[in-house]
């Protein structure tokens, strides 16, 4: 009887854990399966070439975001969405395994270029301007669209492989939090890059070679 009852917990066993074995096959193969993507939608460019010069530099003070001289301003709200969707698979012990699968999109809610009134008897001078923020107008575009890029692989490092719960609720809650964390530090990293950028268009020397340029209008 003994020896029978070791056989049946001998076979249980191999069953059980050729069963997890099994389970973990297919949460591996639907990892590999996930999707992360991400798009970059760009948006053409407002422009206001009637701001006074007074009212120019009250927009410069209103935040950091905006990157300007008292001459032209540049302003972008950059938006990010996601839409997400968590894959799972039900072991016969209750075990859940999920991975999600994301679609991204970065983009601009609003996208402007004003340029001071006062420049409008003066073309040489407002080319200048321009110029100096349509630097400003790419480093916003080209940053987001390499975001859009590098996201993806990213977030399938982070978010990628097959995570095990206790229930689908929980694994669809749980993904969807660490996606969103994921998420908002990827956009941080991306504002620090773009602050970066626009600080350096905004030196005191690019500054110093615009006004030289100005001076050299007729």
């Amino acid at each position: 009887m003994k020896s029978l009852l070791a056989l049946l917990l001998l076979l249980a066993s191999a069953v059980a854990g050729a069963d997890n074995d099994s389970f973990k096959v297919r949460c591996e193969k639907l990892a590999a399966e996930a999707n992360f993507t991400a798009v970059f939608e760009d948006r053409p460019v407002s422009r206001d070439d009637g701001i006074r010069m007074a009212d120019l530099a009250r927009f410069a003070k209103a935040g950091s975001s905006l990157n300007h001289s008292t001459l032209g301003v540049t302003r972008a709200e950059p938006a990010a969405s996601m839409a997400l969707s968590v894959h799972t698979l039900s072991n016969r012990d209750g075990r859940v395994c999920a991975v999600p699968s994301l679609q991204l999109k970065l983009g601009f809610s609003s996208f402007e270029v004003l340029l001071a009134r006062e420049l409008g008897a003066h073309p040489c001078r407002r080319r200048i301007v321009d110029e100096h923020e349509q630097e400003h107008v790419t480093v916003w575009r080209n940053h987001l669209r390499i975001g859009a890029r590098l996201m993806p692989v990213a977030l399938r490092q982070s978010l990628g492989q097959a995570a095990y719960f206790s229930s689908i609720g929980e694994a669809e809650s749980v993904l969807r939090q660490r996606a969103d964390h994921q998420l908002a530090s990827l956009l941080d990293r991306l504002k620090e890059g773009i602050n970066a950028a626009h600080q350096q268009i905004d030196s005191a020397a690019s500054y110093r070679a615009a006004e030289n340029r100005m001076r050299a209008c007729p």
